[in-house]
């Protein structure tokens, strides 16, 4: 920069672009299983830079027709409630992120709320929410967790690549939420942040089963994210010199996490108008946010998993950076 040249003068000299990935710091959650994995504080340590959430509903997701006829590899089909689509599956156990280790005895733990001693689930275990791979080495020794599943865990741990599993068809459609409710926390862990949020106490007790005899416990969904990665582009006018542009690149640093975070859910309350949200930022962007204080004149966020965001006037597709399908939310400079 040069001297006396001012910090505005010198972002006015350059347009560039802000390209945000927003992704799933976890898999999404049922109310009820967050409720029950938030009591762990190696879970809670997972989420140290995860900064949004999105609390929705969708129809509940099932493992069903449970089939143990094959060694070492786990047959199911995951349903959901109301919809006559169904996804068979095949789970091998041996493999790199679950056990290589033929010579233990492997279990199988499959959990759903419903069981009850006066009624229990039996073979094929339909409507089970979630279950647990475990390995002792003897009959009576302690056992080990090898994983743990619900549908979605299962579907979020396939597509990061985590873990091998066929699938009989695409599950895209099983991963669409309608949103309630898009929150922050910057100054906390968003874990704590939720267990006492009374607007996510508000959603359990005011929204109904979207399907006929489940409960909205099974339905509401937590999706915590962080951002995956920031990508800029500068758009160099022809009045820039070397230096400006040397200046640029040895002195600039992109705007840190929180920061995006802090934007990127007023963007999103803007574009989605969550019916619980209070404040829906309808004059964003202000001359104090990001887009009118940074040099960048247009900031771009979108979600790098493969989930759809349904609101009121539409759906936001989530994918890859090279998805041509999926899509953004854009906020552009006032000025």
């Amino acid at each position: 920069m040069t001297n006396g040249q001012t910090k505005t003068q010198y972002f006015e000299m350059k347009k560039g672009l802000l390209i945000n990935d927003i992704e799933l710091a976890y898999s999404p959650m049922s109310a009820f299983h967050f409720n029950k994995l938030v009591k762990d504080k190696e879970f809670r340590n997972i989420f140290f830079d995860s900064h949004i959430y999105i609390i929705a509903q969708r129809k509940e997701l099932t493992f069903n027709n449970f089939n143990f006829s094959k060694e070492f590899m786990l047959d199911f089909e995951i349903h959901q409630k109301e919809n006559d689509e169904v996804i068979k599956c095949k789970l091998p156990i041996i493999q790199e992120n679950i056990t290589s280790d033929v010579n233990k005895i492997i279990e199988l733990r499959l959990h759903d709320r419903r069981n009850t001693i006066e009624n229990k689930n039996g073979f094929p275990f339909n409507g089970t929410q979630g279950f647990t791979i475990k390995s002792r080495d003897k009959p009576k020794s302690e056992s080990k967790l090898l994983a743990w599943f619900s549908p979605d865990k299962l579907f979020q741990n396939y597509w990061k690549g985590h873990i091998k599993v066929d699938f009989s068809r695409k599950f895209k459609g099983f991963c669409e939420f309608n949103v309630c409710y898009v929150g922050k926390s910057t100054e906390q862990n968003i874990c704590q942040r939720l267990s006492s949020h009374s607007t996510f106490q508000e959603i359990l007790i005011n929204e109904s089963a979207l399907s006929y005899g489940n409960i909205p416990s099974n339905e509401i969904m937590i999706l915590l994210f962080r951002i995956k990665d920031s990508n800029t582009i500068v758009k160099w006018g022809m009045e820039s010199t070397a230096t400006e542009m040397s200046d640029y690149l040895t002195d600039y640093l992109l705007p840190s996490e929180k920061t995006i975070s802090l934007d990127a859910e007023k963007a999103l309350i803007k574009h989605l108008q969550p019916k619980y949200n209070k404040v829906l930022y309808k004059s964003f962007p202000q001359n104090n946010d990001l887009v009118n204080t940074d040099y960048h004149d247009t900031i771009f966020y979108a979600f790098s998993d493969p989930i759809k965001l349904v609101y009121d006037n539409g759906e936001i597709k989530g994918g890859e950076f090279y998805d041509d399908n999926r899509d953004y939310i854009i906020v552009e400079n006032k000025k």
